[in-house]
């Protein structure tokens, strides 16, 4: 109910300006796809679901499955809202363990450059969860994360390179806190390598492949978090996540799988897919 709650005013301003909104992660001739782990740094009028199935953490045997349902609008151009809600069977950061919602998710952005000519983008926001709006047991404290979030292509480089031109990274570094000072602080880093034979196909060279091959983007998201304080203070953890984007008319999907890399991030192998629909010219 928390849930539907906050979605359904946010999906009443999608649906009542989606006739007034622009295009979502465009930089010059460079689309970057939102991927599933990592944030891109584009504020944008969507709606998305996913679904997984991945390790605990700290489990050698258990998974967990979950799914998500997402909103974000942009009510001023280029500043976003996002929010999100999870739900995870069994889902560990309850207490007691058992099934349910995490805390809600949230993200708000402010673009600060989009560079056509170089295909680049830098944005400002803050990100978290927002405490005592999950189910029975979630943690009651909020935690906020300023972030920079950072995306680029690689057109502008010389046609001796041309291969590489389709390549293009994105990005965030954060600072998460909490409204409880026991919990430890965080620096949220992460990054995706991109590689899109759809930008390969229109502005390098033609591949002759058709499709849906000529849509796809190939990536490697690596999500990653460092402690900074308490007792896990230095420790790692983190996933590295290869998969695909197929790049739809006004919607993506998206599918990857996660290798753990460590025992604290999780032990064993997941899978995640993703849908973004997007309300936009």
């Amino acid at each position: 109910m928390k849930l539907i709650f906050v979605i359904w005013p946010l999906l009443a301003s999608l649906l009542f300006n989606a006739n007034n909104v622009k295009s979502h992660g465009i930089a010059g001739n460079r689309y970057f796809p939102p991927t599933i782990s990592v944030e891109d740094p584009f504020a944008a009028y969507e709606v998305h679901s996913g679904v997984g199935r991945v390790p605990m953490v700290g489990s050698n045997n258990s998974t967990s499955s979950h799914l998500v349902i997402g909103v974000g609008i942009e009510p001023i151009d280029g500043f976003g809202i996002a929010i999100d809600g999870v739900y995870r069977n069994p889902n560990a950061n309850l207490n007691p363990e058992g099934n349910g919602f995490d805390n809600l998710y949230y993200a708000v952005k402010k673009e600060l450059t989009i560079n056509d000519q170089h295909e680049f983008a830098i944005t400002l926001g803050v990100n978290g969860q927002v405490g005592r709006t999950g189910a029975s047991g979630a943690n009651h404290s909020t935690t906020y994360t300023p972030t920079i979030f950072y995306a680029k292509g690689f057109g502008d480089l010389p046609n001796s390179m041309s291969l590489l031109k389709p390549m293009a990274i994105t990005g965030v570094l954060g600072y998460q806190m909490s409204t409880d000072q026991s919990q430890p602080i965080a620096l949220n880093w992460g990054f995706t390598l991109q590689y899109s034979f759809l930008y390969l196909n229109k502005y390098v060279q033609t591949t002759g492949w058709g499709e849906p091959w000529n849509s796809l983007v190939a990536v490697v998201e690596f999500p990653m978090q460092t402690c900074m304080s308490g007792m896990c203070d230095g420790q790692v953890t983190g996933s590295v996540n290869p998969g695909l984007v197929w790049i739809g008319p006004h919607f993506n999907l998206s599918a990857e799988a996660v290798f753990p890399i460590s025992h604290q991030s999780r032990h064993g192998v997941g899978v995640l897919f993703q849908m973004n629909k997007f309300f936009g010219k």
